[in-house]
């Protein structure tokens, strides 16, 4: 059974979201969002959303995968998570970490759009050991 850890709106100034190990040493600065939607590099990964001059996006972080997932996938990796799971707007406008999410999972971000999503599931799946 999925449940939903947290969710949150925002109108994202770099029309970007990171999700990250708080532990990671992952650059995602070499990130080129014209040339994909998502980038990811040692336990940290940066996604496209919709921009905040076109509206909010809403993201919800999901423990398992939801009843009604969105249809499409922008990424998935296996993160070994030592740290913290955490969900970010490079702002700083938000900046959500998740402490009990911790071991080596499969994370995978699904949107209502492929490139340009207003809605995003980051989706943690089961502990799959080491």
């Amino acid at each position: 059974m999925a449940t939903m850890q947290v969710a949150f709106e925002l109108e994202s100034q770099h029309g970007c979201l990171v999700v990250r190990d708080t532990h990671s040493d992952g650059d995602i600065s070499e990130w080129d969002p014209g040339a994909s939607a998502s980038y990811v590099d040692r336990g940290s990964a940066i996604f496209a959303v919709i921009h905040g001059i076109e509206g909010a996006v809403r993201c919800e972080l999901w423990r398992g995968l939801p009843a009604e997932p969105l249809p499409h996938t922008i990424l998935t990796e296996l993160f070994t998570i030592d740290g913290a799971l955490q969900v970010q707007d490079p702002a700083g406008v938000v900046d959500v970490v998740v402490a009990t999410l911790r071991g080596r999972r499969e994370i995978t971000v699904l949107g209502d759009d492929p490139t340009s999503p207003s809605r995003v599931q980051v989706v943690v799946g089961p502990d799959v050991g080491a």
